[in-house]
């Protein structure tokens, strides 16, 4: 048995904020959580296929850098979704929980850069607009992520080293890598199960 909408913001309503993080270069992504259909669901984004990005084309969060104009991590969350997707959390969202800095190199003392999830409930969804970052965005059943028969292994090259990690397919899409990450911390605290923290290994 999954647990419940409500069930699920109970449980991340009980969750503590960080403590305060490595100084380093800050972004953050907004993790929006509805009562759909099949139950919880987060809203993830495609992103689009840009030279220089080197999250092109991959599955993820609306989100981004920190800039100067945003005062917080959250406030940048918030901003990143509007402009990515038109989506106002201001309006549409309420602030549940923030989870644990992620880090998108490989050094846990030297971070190359950290990035900070924040999940909202949604109550309203309206219509998105999507930029030029963004190619598709799909509501994904958090029973989905649960069921560890939906998990597989995914498999890339870096640096002539074939590795793999932990990854879904869902709706013929890869989620792997960052995003699965986050998405674990938030799989262990709704429904008390072990992370591996999309762990990487040699394949």
């Amino acid at each position: 048995m999954y647990p419940s909408f409500q069930e699920v913001i109970d449980r991340l309503s009980a969750v503590e904020a960080p403590s305060e993080p490595l100084l380093s270069k800050r972004a953050a992504v907004a993790i929006s959580l509805r009562s759909g259909v099949s139950g919880p669901e987060i809203l993830m984004i495609q992103r689009a296929i840009r030279e220089g990005d080197p999250w092109s084309g991959h599955m993820g969060f609306p989100g981004g850098r920190k800039d100067a104009s945003d005062v917080t991590d959250v406030a940048c969350a918030k901003r990143e979704t509007r402009e990515e997707i038109s989506f106002d959390l201001d309006t549409h969202g309420e602030l549940v929980c923030q989870l644990s800095d992620v880090n998108t190199g490989w050094r846990a003392g030297r971070p190359e850069m950290l990035v900070a999830p924040f999940i909202f409930k949604v109550d309203s969804t309206p219509s998105f607009e999507l930029n030029h970052e963004v190619d598709y965005t799909l509501w994904v059943p958090l029973s989905f992520l649960l069921d560890d028969a939906n998990r597989g292994r995914h498999q890339w090259d870096w640096r002539g080293e074939v590795l793999e990690s932990d990854a879904f397919t869902y709706d013929g899409r890869l989620i792997w890598g960052l995003s699965l990450m986050m998405i674990d911390e938030l799989l262990e605290i709704i429904g008390g199960r072990e992370s591996t923290a999309a762990r990487v290994t040699r394949a």
